[in-house]
């Protein structure tokens, strides 16, 4: 496989005076969809609903067209705002792209260059074939047969597909508070726009009866199931207020408290798994905008390393029987603390009878957030917030609505290191993950209709603990 990048780019730096920096850049990038030396690949052409199969030079190989408008100016100002130089203003906007790939969606995932066959068996008859005789060859499919291999569910890929804009921005405050302290308050903000992510274009509309003539490419390629689509249709914005105090190391000790308070939207997918699922009508995607999984409000962590000052070289004890037992210890531990996560209530039993969506939502008919003084993990939010939609019809539910547990967690580590002749030492590591043993519970059963749903049964791993020795020599 090939891929090509070409680009150009031109930063600067202008001091303007002794308390004002300014810096700039500008880059341009030619972002070539990659492709594949042997011509073995091919994509779903959506004006012949047909397999297009690798040949030739320029898109016709590539099955993709180049993406020509990638400009990626960037800026930085920074300026002191005090005489005595320990307040300092930073601020910073930058827009880059990024191509976007699928692992395990490609297009040598289709046919005739991917495809499998089956020896089928039947308990009840003579095996068609005995382990002794071997394994027959795969039969390859015929490329100029198109009719034959466009059919089933394969890969799509938008063949105007552009790189995803990523543009960056940030405004925030140095100050040095204390000796070896520094306060940095900032805020930070992304958009995305042209997320590559998944869809199905060939899902049946809602109706009773039959799937297959309700796909909207039955009428012109009956052979065709399931269409995962990879194209620009989501987006995405992230905005946070951080806060962060932070002890330099001296005197053998150093600490970092971070906050951050933050909102994270989109209506997008991950393009390799995790995050949301499929829209629900991939008609509507826009209907899909709503808070990510991983949009948690509040977040704070607590990190240190302290070298505790007792023993040879340190403040106090440093000769003697005791130096040898509780000297040149360290601690170290990093304290994670986190509102819970955003969840999607989903309907059990579905009503739609929609197939290759991403499952039928209920109609939500009010909050469905307990107050937190009612929450227990048997019943985490309020069952009664949803109605069944009517039949043959989506439900009205957003995305992202129902909040998780929170979740609090301590990580310890003790050290200490033994040195024996000349350049030689053992150090003795006791590490303790979820120190506390506490019980971090994960998002209850969302199944709506289901008997379980709203009970937690799951929770984050319960302490675990480790020793280590290592030599150094």
């Amino acid at each position: 496989m090939r891929f090509w990048n070409m680009g150009a780019f031109v930063d600067d730096t202008w001091r303007v005076n002794s308390r004002l920096t300014i810096n700039a850049g500008l880059r341009y990038d030619i972002q070539a969809p990659p492709y594949e030396v042997y011509n073995r690949w091919s994509n779903f052409n959506l004006d012949t609903a047909k397999l297009e199969i690798a040949s030739g030079s320029g898109a016709q190989r590539r099955l993709r067209n180049l993406d020509l408008n990638n400009y990626a100016p960037r800026t930085g100002l920074t300026y002191m705002l005090t005489k005595d130089r320990k307040t300092v203003l930073r601020s910073g906007f930058g827009i880059s792209f990024v191509e976007a790939g699928q692992g395990g969606g490609q297009l040598y995932k289709n046919l005739p260059f991917f495809f499998s066959q089956v020896i089928a068996t039947d308990q009840n008859a003579a095996p068609p074939r005995r382990l002794s005789d071997g394994i027959p060859a795969a039969v390859p499919l015929d490329p100029k047969d198109t009719v034959q291999l466009s059919s089933g569910s394969p890969n799509v890929w938008d063949y105007n597909l552009q790189s995803t804009k990523v543009m960056q921005w940030s405004l925030g405050i140095q100050r040095e508070i204390l000796p070896q302290t520094l306060l940095d308050v900032a805020y930070i903000g992304t958009r995305t726009i042209g997320l590559v992510s998944n869809y199905n274009l060939n899902q049946s509309v809602p109706g009773p009866g039959g799937q297959n003539p309700r796909r909207p490419f039955f009428g012109v390629n009956p052979n065709i199931v399931n269409l995962t689509y990879r194209t620009n249709y989501a987006s995405a914005k992230y905005h946070s207020l951080q806060a962060r105090v932070e002890k330099r190391y001296s005197k053998g000790f150093t600490a970092s408290l971070a906050y951050t308070y933050s909102k994270y939207m989109a209506n997008g997918t991950n393009i390799n798994g995790g995050g949301n699922g499929p829209p629900q009508d991939s008609r509507c995607t826009a209907c899909e905008w709503g808070p990510m999984p991983e949009d948690r409000n509040h977040i704070a962590v607590l990190n240190h390393n302290w070298e505790l000052p007792f023993g040879k070289g340190r403040q106090f004890i440093t000769s003697g029987p005791m130096s040898h037992i509780i000297g040149n210890w360290n601690v170290t531990g990093i304290w994670t603390m986190s509102t819970g996560e955003k969840f999607t209530a989903t309907a059990a039993a579905g009503v739609s009878n929609s197939a290759g969506g991403g499952g039928d939502r209920p109609n939500r008919i009010k909050d469905g957030n307990l107050p937190v003084s009612e929450r227990t993990i048997d019943r985490w939010f309020d069952r009664t917030a949803w109605a069944s939609p009517a039949q043959f019809n989506y439900g009205n539910s957003g995305r992202g609505i129902l909040l998780g547990p929170g979740s609090v967690n301590v990580d310890f580590g003790l050290q200490r290191e033994f040195p024996f002749g000349e350049s030689k030492r053992v150090q003795f590591r006791w590490e303790m993950f979820n120190a506390f043993n506490r019980a971090n519970f994960t998002t209850p059963n969302s199944s709506i209709g289901n008997a379980l749903a709203g009970v937690i049964s799951n929770s984050a791993p319960a302490r675990v603990m480790q020793l280590g020795l290592k030599l150094y020599f």
